[in-house]
């Protein structure tokens, strides 16, 4: 892990680069520990780069490049493309280990998951996977809202070219505000709980609804996905069956912490601590906060 630390402070290994992680390294370096931190893909950010096309949510990448830039200017040892393992707690023999390991989502038992149409939100928002023109969105929390607003605005004009198109009176009234308000996808939100969006606080929720009404994306509640076909998903609700045509399903059904190195870490002599989702999924600030408390006690 590079040159000794100075007297009193102590050698930090950090795993997890997304902001719970960089944030404990920042707090752990301005501190004057000797800070090395880990991360499994090739770039820094984590979940929070999914935000980068969602409408209203592009300023959390504007948050993980200022960490970013605050760990270069802390001289934070950083290496990219490398998995931790307990073989590295022992090569490196940190003082003390923070797991930040993030989270990973959930599959649900829904009959027929297993098919090709089915599709991770988490790989959709990061452009791995793309979608068909009919989308059933499976999920309606805050994830599952926001992947709809991304897939609504798709195929709709941005504000640049509604300047340009005015400007030139290229089109009448009529025809550019079909162009800003439908997309080139139709989306259905499909939720069990009698109220979509119950993660996200009043305010920014008003304006969530308000987009996807404005977008034209159906959202059904009180309604269980129960399986899904070369047609689209099959649910129940209170009435009965029905069925949601799709040509793709998304799922968005929360997220699983990923520790599971820290059962292999303990007894080695190092302190450990977890923070962000490794320790409990929850919203992006709250992971920020944990990890800036844990860099302080160090």
């Amino acid at each position: 892990m590079g040159m000794d630390p100075s007297p009193g402070s102590k050698r930090v290994l950090v795993i997890g680069g997304g902001p719970a992680g960089m944030k404990a390294a920042c707090s752990a370096a301005e501190r004057g520990h000797k800070v090395t931190l880990v991360e499994k893909k090739h770039r820094l950010g984590g979940q929070v780069l999914l935000n980068r096309d969602i409408p209203g949510r592009r300023e959390l990448v504007t948050l993980a490049k200022d960490l970013i830039n605050n760990l270069e200017a802390l001289t934070v040892d950083i290496i990219l493309g490398k998995e931790a393992n307990p073989e590295l707690i022992r090569e490196t023999a940190p003082d003390a280990v923070v797991v930040a390991s993030g989270a990973r989502p959930i599959l649900p038992d829904i009959r027929g998951i297993e098919s090709k149409k089915v599709v991770q939100a988490w790989d959709l928002l990061d452009g791995k996977v793309g979608v068909g023109k009919k989308v059933a969105i499976v999920g309606g929390n805050a994830v599952g809202l926001e992947t709809a607003l991304y897939l609504a605005n798709q195929g709709t004009i941005s504000p640049e070219v509604l300047h340009f198109l005015m400007t030139n009176r290229a089109e009448s009234l009529k025809g550019l505000t079909e162009l800003l308000n439908k997309g080139n996808k139709e989306v259905t939100v499909v939720e069990m709980a009698k109220r979509a969006g119950q993660d996200i606080g009043p305010s920014t929720r008003w304006t969530v609804m308000a987009e996807l009404r404005r977008l034209g994306v159906r959202i059904r509640t009180g309604t269980k996905a129960v399986g899904i076909t070369p047609d689209g998903l099959e649910v129940e609700k209170k009435g009965g069956p029905d069925f949601v045509p799709a040509d793709s399903v998304v799922i968005v059904a929360g997220s699983r912490s990923e520790n599971g190195l820290i059962g292999q870490i303990q007894g080695m002599g190092s302190e450990i601590y977890t923070v962000g989702d490794a320790r409990k999924p929850r919203n992006v600030l709250e992971a920020i906060r944990e990890g800036f408390m844990v860099g302080l006690r160090l």
